[in-house]
C-alpha cells in the first residue's frame, strides 16, 4: 500500500514539475499603476504580509527592497510594453528573508487598453524543502511499520498540496488564456486541458493518435510543421518542442498559438511523457502580418514595392531562373502633375494600378518603382513570348483613364532586360533597364525596347558628358564663341550671337545642351551665359568701344524657369547694361504647350526692355499666324527654309515671306549664308540681316577685333 502511494505521488509530482516550472504559485493581481489589488493565500504565505497589507501597494515595494528598484522597474516597464515575462529572481519577505522564485507576468487588455494583469511567483526555494522531506519521509517509512500512520498524515498533506498546486496553475492557465497538453511517449496519444476542449469542440480531439489530433485541429499549411517539429524532438528525446502554429477552432475560426513542450522523465531519467502549453498568439501575429505587409506593399498604389521586387529578383537570380524586367513609365505624366495637380495625378497612379494588377497574367508580378514608374516581373525566357507580354500590356494602356469624370490617354514606355542574359546583379539590370527605357523616350515612347550594349555605350557616353559638363559647370570652364550676324545694306557687323563651348573638349552643342536640357543642368549653365555674355557688353563700354548687342539661346526648360526674368533683370542692373543691347532667341517648340504662359513670359521680357527673336523659323509647327500675336523684334529664317527657296524659280517665295513678316513690323535675319550669290539673292529679298560661314565662323572675344569694322558688301560682285 505504501510503495502504491509513494508511486502515485511521485507520478503526481512528476506531471506537474513542469507546471511548477512554468507557473508560480502565489498570485498577485495589479492595477495599471502596477498598485495590488488583489493576491491568493499562496502570495501571502511566500511573502508573510496579510492580505490587508498587501492590497493598495505597489508591487515592487512589497517585495523588492530599494537597492533593487531600478532593476526591477525596467523588468516592470517591459511588462507594460511586450504584455508578457517569465524569469527567475530573488525576492524578499516581509520579515527580509530572500526567496528564489520564478515570475510571470501577464497583462490583462480590453479592447487594446491595459487594466493591469498578473504577477505569479512560483517558490523554487519551497519545491525542493518539498522533495527532500518527502524523500525523508518515505525513507522512514521503509525503515519502520511503527513509524508508517505518523507518516501518512505527513504524505496526504503532500497529496493536498499537490491537488492545490494543479488548481493554482488551472487559475494561471485561464489568466494567460493558455492551454496544456501532454503526449505519452510510447502511446503517442494526446492530452488537453479542459479550456483548450472548449475550443476545438470534444469530438476533435477523441483521436486515436497524436497525427489524428493533428489532421482534425490543425490548420493544413501548417501540420507538416508540428508534425516535423515532433518527430524530430521524439528522435532526441531531449530539447524543446518550440513552433508556431495555427488551430481551427469548432466555429472555424483560425488562432495562431505558439507550441512549447519538454520532457518529463521517471526516476531513472527515461523519457515517459511530453507536457507543454499553447499559447494564443493571434493578436501579435496580425501585426506581425500587418507590418510585413506594410513592409512590401506600395501605400499609394496597393501593389508590391521596390524591396519587394529586389527580394523576389534575388530568389530567382539565386536559383538561376531565367526571365525578363519591364521598366515601365508612364508617359508625359509630368504635365497631369503640372497642369491637375498632384492629387488627380495620384488617382491616374492608382489606376494605372488597378489596371496592372488586372492584367496580373500568369508569370508576371507587378511592382511600383517610385513616381510614374512601375515594374513588371516576368517569368518567361523565350524573346517572342516577352514580346507577346510587352505589346498585350502597352495595348492595354491605349484605352483612355477616367478619373474624375476626365479622360486621360495613357501611353506607357516600356524598357525590358532579360535576366541572366543581361546581368546577375539587381542594380546593374536597373540600370539597364533605365537605359532601355530611355531609349523608347528619345523615339517616340509608346513603345517598348529590349536592352543592349549599344545602348549601354551611348548611355556611358551620355553620363560621361553630363560629368564633364557638372565639372565644366563647378570650374567655370565654359566659354562663349561670337557669330557676327551682318546688316544687309551695310555689310557691317550688327551683332553677334553667343554660342557656348566647353574648353578643351571638342564637344558640339548639339551633342551637350540636350543631355543639359534633360538633367537640368540647363538652367545654371544658361544664368553662366547670360551674366558672361553682359559682362561682355560691359567690358567694351569700359574699354571704349561701341557696344554690340548680344544675342543668347534660352531653351524651353530656361524659358519657363521662374527665376530667368528676374535673374536678367538683376545682371542687367548689376553691371548697368542697357536691356536693349540682349537678344533672346527661342525656338519655335516653346509655343507647342503653354500657350499663354508663354505669351505672359514673352511680354514680361519685352516690358524689361529685351529684344526678342524667333530662331529656326520654318523647322516646326509654327505658322505666321504666330506672329500676330507674340511680342517679338526678329525672325530668323532658318538655314533649311533658306535653301529651299533660294532657288532662281523659287526666289519669289522667299521675297514674299520676308514682306508679310515686314508686314509685322519684324526685321528678318537669314541664318545659314555661305555663298556669295546668296548673300546677293537674300540682300534683294529684303532680308533685314544675314549670318552665316560666309562672313565668319564662330571666333572668341580675341578675334572680334578682326572683323567689328569689316565692310561684307565688297564680297558682292560689281
Amino acid at each position: 500500500m505504501t510503495i502504491k502511494i509513494e508511486k502515485q505521488h511521485n507520478i503526481l509530482l512528476h506531471r506537474y514539475e513542469t507546471l511548477f516550472i512554468n507557473s508560480p504559485d502565489g498570485i498577485a493581481c495589479f492595477d495599471k499603476n502596477h498598485i495590488i489589488l488583489d493576491v491568493n493565500d499562496s502570495f501571502v504565505k511566500i511573502f508573510g504580509y496579510s492580505k490587508d497589507e498587501c492590497i493598495g501597494r505597489n508591487l515592487d515595494d512589497l517585495v523588492v527592497p530599494k537597492e533593487m528598484k531600478r532593476e526591477v522597474l525596467n523588468m516592470t516597464n517591459e511588462l507594460f510594453e511586450k504584455g508578457i515575462l517569465n524569469f527567475e529572481a530573488t525576492r524578499y519577505t516581509k520579515t527580509g528573508h530572500p526567496v528564489i522564485v520564478n515570475i510571470r507576468g501577464i497583462l490583462m487588455k480590453l479592447d487594446g487598453e491595459i487594466l493591469g494583469g498578473y504577477a505569479i511567483y512560483t517558490d523554487i526555494t519551497e519545491k525542493v524543502k518539498y522533495k527532500n522531506e518527502l524523500e525523508a519521509t518515505i525513507d522512514q517509512l521503509m525503515s519502520s511499520e511503527e513509524e508508517l500512520r505518523a507518516q501518512y498524515d505527513e504524505i496526504q498533506e503532500y497529496t493536498e498540496k499537490n491537488e492545490e498546486l494543479r488548481q493554482k496553475y488551472e487559475i494561471a492557465i485561464e489568466a494567460t488564456g493558455s492551454f496544456i497538453w501532454e503526449v505519452k511517449i510510447h502511446q503517442k496519444t494526446i492530452n488537453f486541458s479542459k479550456n483548450f476542449i472548449d475550443l476545438v469542440g470534444y469530438d476533435a480531439i477523441q483521436k486515436e493518435s497524436i497525427y489524428e489530433v493533428i489532421e482534425k485541429v490543425v490548420y493544413e499549411e501548417d501540420r507538416c510543421i508540428l508534425i516535423d517539429s515532433i518527430n524530430r524532438y521524439l528522435a532526441v528525446k531531449d530539447g524543446n518542442i518550440d513552433t508556431q502554429i495555427r488551430i481551427i477552432d469548432k466555429n472555424g475560426q483560425i488562432h495562431w498559438y505558439l507550441v512549447r513542450g519538454k520532457t518529463i522523465k521517471d526516476r531513472d531519467g527515461n523519457p515517459r511523457s511530453v507536457h507543454g502549453v499553447l499559447v494564443d498568439i493571434t493578436e501579435i501575429m496580425l501585426k506581425e502580418e500587418c507590418v510585413t505587409y506594410m513592409a512590401d506593399r506600395d501605400p499609394l498604389t496597393g501593389l508590391y514595392n521596390r524591396r519587394k521586387f529586389s527580394e523576389v529578383l534575388r530568389d530567382e537570380l539565386n536559383n538561376s531562373r531565367k526571365g525578363a524586367i519591364f521598366l515601365l513609365d508612364i508617359d508625359d505624366f509630368k504635365n497631369i502633375n503640372d497642369i491637375l495637380g498632384h492629387v488627380y495625378g495620384d488617382e491616374v497612379l492608382k489606376r494605372v494600378a488597378s489596371m496592372m494588377k488586372d492584367t496580373s497574367w500568369e508569370n508576371m508580378i507587378a511592382f511600383r518603382f517610385g513616381g510614374d514608374e512601375f515594374l513588371v516581373l516576368l517569368k518567361e525566357h523565350e524573346t517572342h513570348k516577352i514580346e507577346e507580354y510587352a505589346e498585350r500590356l502597352i495595348g492595354f494602356f491605349r484605352d483612355r483613364i477616367i478619373v474624375d469624370q476626365m479622360e486621360n490617354s495613357i501611353t506607357v514606355s516600356v524598357g525590358i532586360v532579360q535576366y541572366p542574359n543581361d546581368g546577375n546583379n539587381i542594380d546593374d539590370l536597373l540600370i539597364k533597364a533605365d537605359i532601355a527605357m530611355y531609349n523608347v523616350k528619345r523615339k517616340g515612347k509608346n513603345n517598348y525596347l529590349f536592352f543592349d550594349e549599344k545602348m549601354k555605350e551611348k548611355f556611358n557616353k551620355k553620363i560621361r558628358i553630363e560629368n564633364i559638363l557638372r565639372k565644366a559647370l563647378k570650374n567655370e570652364s565654359f566659354v562663349l564663341y561670337y557669330q557676327p550676324i551682318i546688316e544687309t545694306r551695310t555689310g557691317k557687323v550688327a551683332s553677334f550671337e553667343a554660342l557656348l563651348r566647353i574648353k578643351d573638349f571638342n564637344i558640339s552643342p548639339e551633342v551637350f545642351i540636350p543631355i543639359a536640357e534633360e538633367t537640368g543642368l540647363i538652367i545654371p549653365i544658361g544664368k553662366w551665359v547670360i551674366k558672361e555674355a553682359i559682362k561682355q557688353m560691359r567690358r567694351w563700354r569700359d574699354k571704349g568701344h561701341n557696344s554690340l548687342p548680344i544675342s543668347i539661346n534660352l531653351s524651353p526648360r530656361q524659358f519657363f524657369d521662374i527665376n530667368l526674368i528676374d535673374y536678367i533683370k538683376k545682371t542687367l542692373e548689376e553691371y548697368d547694361v542697357d536691356p536693349s543691347f540682349l537678344e533672346v532667341e527661342i525656338t519655335e517648340n516653346v509655343f507647342a504647350e503653354k500657350k499663354f504662359e508663354t505669351v505672359n513670359i514673352l511680354n514680361r521680357l519685352k516690358a524689361l526692355g529685351v529684344m526678342i527673336s524667333l530662331d529656326d523659323f520654318g523647322t516646326g509647327y509654327s505658322s505666321l499666324n504666330y506672329l500676330t500675336f507674340m511680342p517679338l523684334d526678329k525672325v530668323k529664317l532658318d538655314k533649311s527654309l533658306k535653301d529651299k527657296f533660294i532657288e532662281l524659280e523659287n526666289i519669289k517665295i522667299m521675297d514674299s515671306l520676308i514682306a508679310l513678316v515686314h508686314g509685322l513690323n519684324l526685321k528678318v535675319v537669314t541664318e545659314g549664308v555661305e555663298e556669295v550669290e546668296e548673300f546677293r539673292r537674300m540682300r534683294r529679298a529684303g532680308s533685314d540681316y544675314l549670318q552665316g560661314y560666309l562672313f565668319s565662323k564662330p571666333i572668341t572675344i580675341e578675334e572680334i577685333g578682326e572683323i567689328l569694322n569689316k565692310d561684307y558688301t565688297k564680297l558682292l560682285p560689281k
